[in-house]
């Protein structure tokens, strides 16, 4: 108990004694740093309720994780790396661009923040029963089979960096593990994991960012995602010498989700039109930057909107379902490949047999909904209701 703890060298919620240094890092959370017994510098995270209870814990936190001098690979003469020191240390030899470079930090520091919270610092501390904790917490956050692999592919990784340098002190603890898709994908199923905004509130929206002078980016980034079915990507990345304002097509190709594609689709009159008059999105030069930008204006619009800047997409292919339109063509449509052996190889889908096919099996149901959206008379997003109807 410390009777007066004013007395202390109070320094930025930093306490220090001259034995070690206590920081408060939030509510309930300390860090001490400081020598156990064995005279290793440590730095353990624990949980207290105020400074006094924390001046009490922190000699006994600090001896807890003293290294018995009974097991040989972990004696003084054993460098002792810690987690995050590891981590940096496995992947420093990749050759990554940055913004690969930059996503695996990111993987990094979530489990770094999970193993804060649980108090470890070293790798040694870790065991095979603290990854299947780790994967479980991942799993019950409601993550999807890919992010809970991709969150685990750093850890591995050091596993894997850590066993090998040091074959007679460290084991690979996540060999064993096993990340199962069916265990997950129960988990995380949801009956509405798909949001998606009808093609009127699409248009609601879009007149809602004209009237209170949003970027015009956004407005045309919105009616390529919910009006033509575009990924967040791939509206993006269009440009202007992609449209064909006399046919109203666009060509959509590059790299997506690792895959390159390519495909010709005409686009609803309303969409040309404000191509024609606007250009494309040239504010934005990727996904980060756009989907940022697109969310402050949905928060604005309806702050109770759970819709995300690239779940726009689902616009059109639910619409489809809903209305009865499904079909192959919507699948061409979107980019989806032929999920059929008889689609793939026996339906001749060149771009002069397509494109009417496209027309007359997904735009004409667009063109019909978005004529019946109630438009307000001074609304600036339309041609006009007359026009877009037959022209």
């Amino acid at each position: 108990m410390i009777k007066n703890p004013s007395s202390l060298k109070n320094e930025a919620n930093k306490y220090k004694t001259d034995k070690f240094t206590l920081h408060q890092e939030k509510p309930g959370r300390w860090k001490v740093s400081g020598r156990d017994s064995n005279g290793k510098y440590r730095r353990i995270r624990f949980d207290a309720k105020d400074l006094n209870e924390a001046m009490t814990l922190a000699n006994d936190v600090l001896e807890e994780q003293a290294t018995p001098a009974n097991i040989p690979w972990q004696s003084e003469t054993v460098e002792h790396i810690q987690i995050s020191d590891a981590l940096l240390r496995a992947a420093k030899d990749r050759t990554w661009t940055d913004k690969n470079r930059k996503k695996d930090e990111f993987n990094c520091g979530y489990f770094l923040n999970w193993v804060d919270h649980k108090g470890l610092t070293y790798w040694h501390e870790l065991r095979y029963e603290q990854m299947l904790e780790y994967k479980k917490y991942l799993i019950d956050k409601g993550y999807a089979y890919d992010t809970v692999r991709l969150y685990f592919q750093p850890i591995r990784r050091t596993s894997v960096w850590m066993a090998a340098n040091w074959p007679n002190r460290y084991i690979n603890i996540c060999q064993a593990l096993r990340i199962s898709q069916k265990d997950v994908s129960k988990k995380t199923y949801k009956s509405n994991r798909n949001p998606y905004m009808p093609i009127h509130e699409i248009l609601d929206f879009m007149d809602w960012m004209d009237r209170n002078n949003k970027p015009v980016s956004l407005i045309i980034g919105v009616a390529l995602q919910g009006l033509a079915g575009l990924q967040m990507l791939e509206a993006i990345r269009l440009t202007i010498d992609k449209f064909n304002g006399e046919e109203g097509t666009i060509i959509i190709d590059g790299v997506v989700k690792n895959d390159y594609r390519i495909r010709k689709i005409p686009i609803p009159k309303v969409v040309s039109w404000l191509i024609r008059k606007n250009g494309v999105v040239s504010m934005y030069s990727d996904n980060e930057q756009y989907g940022k930008a697109l969310r402050r204006v949905l928060d604005e619009w309806n702050p109770k909107s759970e819709i995300k800047p690239k779940d726009f997409r689902n616009t059109i292919q639910t619409s489809a379902i809903d209305g009865g339109w499904d079909s192959y063509f919507l699948d061409r449509y979107v980019g989806h490949a032929p999920n059929t052996v008889r689609r793939k190889h026996y339906f001749c889908d060149n771009e002069e047999r397509l494109i009417p096919l496209l027309r007359d099996n997904v735009i004409k149901y667009i063109e019909k909904e978005i004529s019946s959206w109630k438009a307000p008379t001074d609304t600036t997003i339309l041609p006009g209701p007359r026009l877009v109807v037959n022209q």
